[in-house]
């Protein structure tokens, strides 16, 4: 309806009908472009989440890897003192067997 058409004394049913199609298709484009709007920022608001989840989980997996790794490490120290301690020096040789 933003087109300057002429006036005419008598409006038919034609010229109604052709407006009203002029303001539906402008009413589609418009919504058409919110939801491309709303999609990507759906989007865009998911992957920052996950980022922030992401980034806000790594010390605390960081810190779970270095205690196995420490556990480990002292297990490991373990199971030699009782192997040298027993004498048996089954570590060394499983180490020959393979």
């Amino acid at each position: 309806m933003e087109q300057n058409q002429r006036v005419r004394s008598n409006i038919t049913n034609y010229d109604v009908l052709r407006a009203v199609k002029t303001e539906i298709k402008q009413s589609e484009a418009r919504i058409i472009r919110r939801i491309y709007t709303v999609a990507i920022l759906s989007v865009a608001t998911i992957i920052f989440v996950l980022m922030l989840i992401i980034t806000s989980q790594t010390p605390t997996t960081r810190d779970y890897a270095a205690e196995a790794m420490k556990r480990s490490f002292e297990a490991e120290r373990a199971v030699k003192m009782i192997d040298d301690a027993a004498g048996t020096h089954f570590l060394e040789q499983s180490k020959f067997s393979q």
